[in-house]
């Protein structure tokens, strides 16, 4: 997350982050939570700067006249166990997709995450671009 957080920092040099100056949170070293009993938001809002929060409390999440809007992560972190099964596998590559369908998939620590932009990705490029860079965040 603090990789997307960053990202979004490039995108938007005046990033606003959790409505205040990203320098304010960023630059101070924060981390998500990670204690189940530590208090810390579930909602992380991203947007270009003070003029872009005033829209977003007038419009809400869209997109304004540059094609951009303010987008927010939903999360919250757990500490059970979870196994699945994989089926179908999202992948570029069609071999890596072929080879790990099937596999047992077991997570003891894992954060649930739900990205939520202006529009919908499939149809807007602003968007599939925040979604993109989220993607790119949690490779390597």
């Amino acid at each position: 997350m603090i990789r997307f957080a960053r990202a979004q920092r490039e995108r938007w040099p005046a990033l606003y982050f959790c409505g205040a100056p990203a320098a304010d949170a960023l630059d101070a070293g924060w981390r998500p939570a990670v204690d189940p009993d530590e208090e810390y938001p579930e909602i992380l809002t991203f947007s270009s700067g003070a003029p872009m929060e005033e829209f977003w409390e007038e419009h809400g999440y869209a997109l304004d006249e540059k094609g951009e809007g303010p987008f927010s992560l939903f999360y919250s972190f757990h500490r059970a166990r979870i196994g699945a099964r994989l089926e179908n596998v999202d992948t570029e590559n069609e071999e890596v997709g072929r080879s790990a369908a099937g596999t047992e998939l077991v997570l003891s620590k894992f954060f649930l995450v739900s990205l939520v932009t202006p529009a919908n990705p499939e149809d807007d490029g602003f968007s599939r671009g925040v979604l993109d860079d989220f993607r790119r965040a949690f490779e390597a």
